[in-house]
């Protein structure tokens, strides 16, 4: 059969940084296998996120944003 994979091999392939944790809760706290593979399911993908992000600034907005 086929073997499941592992949180990190989620969080990767829908494009999250390699260093971003997953292990621990903001405290610090172990987050269990099973929690982590239902967030990666309930995350946005980072570079979703950034088109979402970009797709809806206004044209001026950026030279706004860097000064």
């Amino acid at each position: 059969g086929m073997r499941m994979l592992k949180p990190r091999e989620l969080f990767n392939a829908q494009g999250f940084r390699p260093d971003y944790i997953i292990d621990r809760d903001p405290w610090g706290r172990p987050i269990t296998t099973t929690a982590a593979t239902l967030m990666v399911g309930n995350s946005v993908p980072p570079p979703v996120a950034r088109a979402l992000a970009e797709a809806n600034l206004m044209p001026a907005e950026p030279e706004r944003l860097a000064a």
